[in-house]
């Protein structure tokens, strides 16, 4: 016999007799299917089979379907299908219930079952007309104006009080006892013969998917779905075959966040197919919620979305749509915690965005948000303004978009100057963020001085809760400091770093990658030693681990392996070389083709082959530095289109191409090239900068090899009268002067060598070897306080202090 069902119900498959049950059996049976997965994964049928065969809750013939099962899994599922059909059996639910409660098992596993059934008394099943989201008077604004209803006339009963968890659905006035509420919502998501308008047999039933978001909904999973996520098994092989704690804890970690793709990927089909109630937005999706404010986890989603992309599905895509659509719609006038609510999910979008690389997108929903915030003028919304204008320089900065980068400076100071103007807002604004980012920007644009100085201020400004700025701070003082070549405090700072990521977000976490990163940097400038190599390698592992794809923080994992090798001059095996491709290849296909962060991919991939010609046949030689040319160029046209012809970028790689052209002997574009860089760099830095003494020194070297000497002598006496004392041995300093002695002697100014040799032994004396070793070891102690290591560091106020209290002690 067919039925029929009304418009706008959604039915629930596998249920043999609907009309039979109660209102408390059909709830219970929307408890099992709500929290199906959670059984099936966590339930083995040994553990309570027993107690249920006992109370003939399981007879003969069921026990053979569950003994078909070939898994714990299969069997816990067939089980959880099977227990709607008992029904007729009076507790049927308390029965199941309590096996779960008392199973034949260890006190773990009970643990873990009392913590389901937890789960299931707390399931609420809202009815289907409850699906209003948290920003229903703003999402459609061509619907009817709302009025609420006017409220029924009841009967005061004074002897009866109130009933005890009653539901209150679609905003409705009155109370009722449990039982009949809980009917009344079950009945509507039910059949109703008298409805003619779509058809349906009881008997070819769809399977059902609950969508949970500012509404909840059970709607049909399509018949046709087919999941295109594609597990990467051996990433998952890995972590399950280590015997590591870290990555059986990653493990745990990687297999929520596919189960909630999952969960993801299926609500984007379902809402592409337009099979979804009216006004469902994917981002008011709880699953899309669950995802975005899991902010420490976002590295283990981005393997998954990368691999729907390669298949044509663009989740962030269609959350982005779905976002800039419902803030449109949105009434900040109107709806004062709905704005909030959802200018925090915003933050948290652009968040994922821009570690995932989705900078475009990520702008785009910043300026959704600033249309909506500058609809209103308050003290609240100048204040997540500045944060906005912050955030969105932290964007531009990670884009390499520098430029747009200083316009979010000065609208963040300008807000913060309007916030300054109240009594009390010099101390509500957070400036730790604002002055890191205008460190790493000063650093860009080569403003070394400038950037030092506001990494001192970030340092002294960032408080010890905020963990995230203080790693992210930390490791920009170490470029800041290793570019001001301040070696011993830079390794201060690039070892606190890591130690304190590791400490606050533990080994397997993208800021525990950045600080080693951060020390690899330090390490390749200056230390050059075995124990750097270690780290770089220990990096690149941990980056493989964390992410299990084709990611930014990976190919600068295999950029720093490479500059390591390269530093110790380990040619043998050209294994620097296959870093380098390596990390080129991930970059190109992860950025745009004349993204200006290519650059520092094609500066290091053009230097391993420079090597790898050196170390190769005469045949090749001359092909591989063609290819080394080829790829300087490229890098040579990015920077100078992003950063200008005339910047410490543009200088960097030119003298890069000058050595080139040298080994290709060709003598007067290598003089022009290395000539260019070091006018640069006088152009851009201070005399006294080690950046331009080192491009002089270069320059000072091709002169000395091909037979220029007073050219020669020009430029390394050009070093020696302008180096600054660093307290460490620099070998390019040493080398420097005694290129400038042999030079003299060579046209016979035997004393003019003889004064620059005793200045030699005087710098020599003052600059002793740091051969402080660093191992991977030493970067996983335990750290120090970080209010202590900000005390210890910023010595110059420390012994201010000191002297303070010696002279007040004094007058005492």
């Amino acid at each position: 016999m067919s039925v029929y069902i009304r418009k706008d119900t959604f039915i629930l498959s596998d249920q043999k007799s609907t009309d039979t049950m109660s209102g408390i059996d059909r709830q219970n049976v929307m408890r099992l299917r709500i929290n199906r997965i959670a059984l099936v994964q966590e339930l083995k049928i040994d553990h309570i089979i027993g107690t249920l065969i006992e109370h003939n809750l399981i007879n003969n013939n069921d026990q053979k379907k569950i003994g078909h099962g070939t898994t714990h899994a299969d069997r816990a599922r067939i089980l959880i299908d099977l227990l709607p059909s008992k029904t007729s059996i009076p507790e049927w639910y308390s029965l199941f219930r309590d096996a779960m409660l008392n199973p034949d098992a260890g006190p773990e596993v009970r643990k873990r079952y009392r913590s389901l059934v937890e789960f299931l008394d707390n399931t609420v099943i809202h009815r289907p007309t409850s699906q209003a989201t948290k920003f229903s008077e703003t999402m459609d604004k061509r619907r009817l104006p709302h009025y609420e209803p006017v409220p029924p006339i009841i009967k005061e009963n004074k002897n009866q009080s109130n009933p005890q968890n009653v539901l209150n659905l679609d905003d409705e006035r009155r109370e009722a006892p449990p039982d009949q509420e809980m009917e009344k919502q079950t009945k509507d998501m039910i059949p109703e013969r008298g409805d003619k308008s779509t058809p349906w047999n009881q008997d070819n039933q769809d399977s059902m998917t609950l969508i949970k978001g500012f509404f909840q909904q059970w709607v049909p999973t399509p018949d046709n779905f087919r999941s295109l996520l594609q597990v990467p098994e051996d990433h998952f092989q890995a972590l399950q075959e280590s015997t590591h704690p870290d990555d059986k804890a990653q493990l745990a970690l990687e297999t929520k966040a596919l189960e909630k793709i999952r969960k993801l990927e299926l609500v984007a089909v379902l809402a592409r197919r337009k099979q979804l109630p009216q006004g469902f937005e994917l981002c008011m999706c709880d699953v899309v919620h669950e995802i975005l404010f899991d902010s420490e986890n976002y590295h283990l989603f981005f393997k998954y979305i990368k691999n729907l992309q390669d298949s044509e599905v663009h989740l962030l895509s269609d959350i982005v749509d779905s976002y800039s659509s419902v803030m449109q719609a949105l009434d900040p006038s109107k709806s004062g915690d709905d704005t909030k609510q959802a200018i925090k999910l915003g933050y948290h979008l652009i968040d994922f965005l821009a570690e995932f690389g989705y900078f475009k997108e990520a702008e785009l929903i910043m300026a959704v948000l600033l249309v909506v915030l500058n609809q209103t003028d308050n003290m609240e919304t100048w204040m997540t303004k500045y944060k906005g204008f912050v955030k969105l320089m932290r964007l531009r900065n990670m884009n390499y978009n520098f430029s747009g980068s200083y316009s979010a400076y000065s609208l963040a100071t300008e807000m913060m100057w309007k916030i300054k103007m109240m009594s009390f807002g010099q101390d509500l604004i957070p400036k730790a963020e604002l002055y890191n980012e205008i460190c790493q920007m000063m650093l860009e644009r080569g403003s070394v001085n400038a950037a030092f100085g506001w990494a001192q201020k970030a340092l002294k400004e960032v408080q010890e809760t905020d963990t995230v700025n203080v790693i992210n701070i930390l490791c920009t003082a170490v470029v800041a400091y290793s570019a001001k070549w301040q070696v011993k405090r830079a390794e201060q700072l690039a070892i606190h770093a890591v130690q304190q990521a590791r400490s606050m977000f533990g080994p397997r976490h993208p800021l525990y990658l950045k600080a080693l990163l951060a020390f690899c940097h330090f390490s390749n400038e200056f230390k050059q030693d075995q124990a750097g190599l270690d780290v770089a390698q220990h990096a690149l592992e941990v980056a493989q681990k964390i992410y299990g794809c084709d990611m930014i923080m990976t190919a600068l994992a295999h950029r720093a392996v490479c500059k390591a090798l390269l530093v110790l001059q380990k040619f043998d095996d050209f294994n620097y070389d296959n870093h380098a491709n390596e990390g080129l290849r991930k970059a190109r296909i992860l950025l745009r083709d004349n993204h200006p962060m290519l650059y520092l991919f094609l500066h290091t991939a053009a230097t391993a082959l420079q090597w790898k010609a050196l170390h190769s046949s005469k045949d090749m030689m001359n092909a591989t530095l063609t290819l080394a040319e080829t790829e300087a160029k490229i890098a040579i046209s990015i920077v100078e289109e992003y950063y200008g012809e005339i910047s410490v970028r543009a200088a960097q790689m030119n003298s890069l191409l000058g050595q080139i052209y040298s080994k290709m002997d060709r003598l007067q574009d290598a003089e022009k090239m290395l000539y260019k860089s070091a006018m640069c760099f006088k152009l851009c830095l201070s005399p006294n900068s080690n950046f331009r003494l080192l491009s002089m020194a270069t320059l000072g070297t091709f002169y000395k090899i091909f037979d220029k000497p007073k050219e020669a002598i020009l430029m390394f006496n050009d070093v020696i009268t302008n180096i600054e004392p660093c307290g460490v041995y620099l070998k390019w300093v040493h080398v420097c002067f005694e290129h400038l002695v042999s030079t003299l002697q060579s046209i016979n100014l035997n004393k003019e060598a003889d004064e620059v040799q005793i200045k030699l032994s005087q710098w020599l004396r003052d600059h002793p070897v740091y051969d402080h070793v660093v191992t991977v070891e030493d970067l996983q102690q335990k750290p120090q306080a970080f209010a202590r290591f900000q005390e210890d560091f910023n010595i110059w106020e420390k012994r201010t202090k000191k002297i303070l209290d010696m002279v007040l002690n004094k007058d005492k």
